[in-house]
This record gives C-alpha cells, sequence and structure tokens, in this order.
C-alpha cells in the first residue's frame, strides 16, 4: 500500500511538469503554429482545386509541368539553386516588407495560405495526371526543398506579424503608455537568419533534383 502511494506520489509532479511545459511550448510558438495551419490549409485548398479543375486549365498545367521537367533534367544544378532560391526569396521579401507597416499583421497570413495553395495545387495535379508515378516524383523531387522553403517562410512571416504588431502598438499609443520601438536590425537580423534556411532549402531541391528527376519519365 505504502508503496503505490509513494509511487502515485512521485510520478504525480512529472506530470504536471509535463503539462506544464506543453502549455510553454504552446505560448511560445502559437504564432507559428497558427501560420503553419494556414498554410495547411492553403494546401488542402490547392488539392481541392486541382482535383475539380476542367480539362483545360488541367492540359495547361501538365504542358508547364513537362516544360519545367525537361528543363531541369538538362539545365546546369545552379540554374535549378538559383531558380528555387528565387522563388523562396519572393515570399520572404513580401513577409518582410509586410511587417514594417501597421497592416502587415492582418496581410502577412495571406503569404502561407497562397503558398500552400500553390503546393497544394502541385500534389493534387500530378496525382489526377500521373497517378502513384506523380505523387512518387513529388515526394521524391519536389518536396524535400519545398518543406525547408516553406520552414524559411513560416519563420519570416512570424517576425514579420511580430514586428508589426509591435510597430502598430507603438505608433497609436499615448506617450506615457508607449513602450519600446521595435528593433528594426534585429528584425532584419532574424528575417536573414530565415534566408539561410532558403539558402538550405535552394540547395536540397538542387541535390534531390540532381539525385532522382532522372529516374522518372512522363
Amino acid at each position: 500500500m505504502r508503496r503505490i502511494y509513494f509511487s502515485a506520489f512521485t510520478h504525480f509532479p512529472k506530470r504536471r511538469r509535463k503539462i506544464h511545459l506543453d502549455k510553454d511550448f504552446f505560448q511560445k510558438n502559437g504564432l507559428l503554429l497558427f501560420l503553419a495551419a494556414v498554410l495547411l490549409a492553403g494546401m488542402v485548398c490547392g488539392c481541392l482545386s486541382a482535383r475539380t479543375a476542367d480539362e483545360t486549365l488541367l492540359h495547361q498545367l501538365e504542358t508547364l509541368f513537362l516544360s519545367d521537367v525537361s528543363t531541369r533534367s538538362v539545365q546546369p544544378m545552379g540554374v535549378t539553386f538559383t531558380a528555387s532560391m528565387a522563388s523562396s526569396f519572393l515570399f520572404v521579401l513580401a513577409a518582410v516588407m509586410m511587417g514594417l507597416s501597421a497592416w502587415g499583421i492582418a496581410l502577412v497570413p495571406v503569404i502561407p495560405f497562397f503558398r500552400g495553395f500553390g503546393l497544394g495545387v502541385s500534389s493534387g495535379y500530378l496525382y489526377a495526371a500521373f497517378g502513384w508515378k506523380g505523387v512518387w516524383f513529388y515526394l521524391a523531387v519536389m518536396l524535400p526543398g519545398m518543406l525547408l522553403s516553406s520552414v524559411s517562410i513560416l519563420l519570416s512571416c512570424r517576425e514579420a506579424m511580430c514586428f508589426s504588431l509591435k510597430f502598430t502598438s507603438s505608433s497609436f499609443s499615448s506617450q506615457r503608455e508607449r513602450k519600446e520601438a521595435p528593433d528594426l536590425r534585429l528584425y532584419f537580423t532574424r528575417n536573414g537568419l530565415s534566408l539561410m534556411v532558403s539558402v538550405a532549402a535552394a540547395l536540397c531541391d538542387m541535390i534531390f533534383t540532381a539525385l532522382f528527376a532522372g529516374l522518372f519519365s512522363f
């Protein structure tokens, strides 16, 4: 009886500590999780749009996809890296610019949704047009780099929303209630780290394209 009581007494604080750590995790990363949910919602909408698209749109997507595949198989690796880097850089740049405005906190979620929509259209089209062969191509060639670049975009969007909120509160609050102005240098530094993730994503895209793109024929 004493052993059972002692065991229950010693394990209870660990359970409370675990629950407390989970709450801390969600409090610290709630905004990032929200943006990730927006990206996933965009992916779902993109998949559904691709599955319900008419034949004309599917034919246009097929033309673009086949042109991209044939180009990837023959172009230099540096071109693949540059194209991938430019794609994620545009999203990061849009997030940085929105974060410098008072409207950024409302407009920034559009960026991960649009990014997710593009990912969803790609995956939905590949499955609708080529079945499991298209799915394997998506997983082996396209997804690794897209995942890393999406992480970079989500990190930039989080920083943009936080900076926009601080900028808005410091601009419209009274002089007595005015808090410390947001640190612009820190903002650009953190977005520079996000760009480093974009560089890693472009390298990943270049490597996986070189390794696996030649194994598929459409």
